[in-house]
């Protein structure tokens, strides 16, 4: 039997419903603070990730208003044709001279910089292996990307041992900090299971500006250094967007091959002027 769309639809809304989990948006009223207004009552604000509080910072905001002045709203274009800025290019160097990478890929956010790189790195017969409490992003980028996902228990690097293979070109993926449950992964004790047999790749959206020497993250805190390392902004640096940090080559390749980049709109120029200064 041919089931319509909407009949799909309303099913899976109704189920949804009875089962109470529908998810609602809210309208918060006047932006990101420490105490929001909603419905008119006042709450103090335990969900966001605004850790430092910049979101709302008066400093930001004037440059901010400095950036639109001197670059416009918004980019005009992907990085590759006309979208990349003096900006970007300041705000990949700034991150690659503070957390020490040849180079610095950004994105638009943390989910499309993740799919980017799993999606743009593996191929058929590559290996996968991630904490099984990753984010969302990540496992649904290696479900469909073309390697073979293994899960290793939460941050247990004894398990995590035991799923890596010689025979097979391999990618471990963790978190730095776990967003759920708020713990930290034992990033020592990876790369040293993942030295020589894989490389290791680090998703730090949690921990940088946070953790860390001045705030540069889980990996500094851990005194590693992996061989790719994810950040976001829209955490501790109070904006939105994402970069992968990484060695030239792979950064080359990225700018090649990654299509989350190569067609997507870059973030606005007055942004990577913020976030630059954040």
């Amino acid at each position: 039997m041919v089931v319509s769309f909407q009949h799909r639809i309303d099913t899976a809304l109704k189920q949804r419903e009875s089962a109470g989990l529908t998810r609602r948006l809210k309208s918060i009223e006047g932006g990101n603070q420490v105490e929001l207004s909603f419905q008119h009552h006042a709450y103090i604000n335990f969900s966001s990730n605004d850790y430092l509080g910049l979101a709302s910072d008066p400093e930001l905001v004037s440059v901010w208003q400095q950036g639109l002045s001197i670059y416009g709203c918004g980019s005009g274009a992907s990085p590759l044709v006309t979208g990349f800025s003096p900006a970007h290019l300041q705000l990949e160097q700034s991150l690659c001279e503070w957390l020490g990478f040849d180079r610095a890929v950004l994105f638009g956010s943390g989910f499309s910089a993740n799919q980017a790189l799993l999606f743009t790195l593996l191929e058929k017969d590559d290996l996968l292996v991630q904490d099984k409490l990753n984010h969302a992003s990540l496992m649904e980028a290696g479900m469909l990307s073309p390697a073979t996902m293994k899960r290793f228990k939460h941050n247990d690097v004894e398990h995590l041992a035991t799923l890596m293979s010689a025979d097979q070109t391999t990618l471990v993926m963790t978190e730095g900090v776990f967003s759920m449950d708020g713990d930290r992964a034992p990033l020592a004790e990876i790369q040293q299971v993942t030295d020589g047999k894989g490389w290791l790749a680090v998703d730090d959206a949690h921990g940088v500006g946070v953790l860390g020497e001045e705030g540069a993250g889980s990996c500094d805190a851990a005194g590693i250094k992996p061989d790719i390392l994810v950040v976001t902004f829209g955490k501790a640096f109070g904006l939105s967007g994402a970069a992968i940090l990484c060695s030239k080559e792979v950064g080359d390749y990225l700018t090649q091959f990654a299509r989350h980049h190569v067609y997507s709109t870059a973030m606005p120029p007055a942004q990577a002027h913020t976030l630059t200064h954040a």
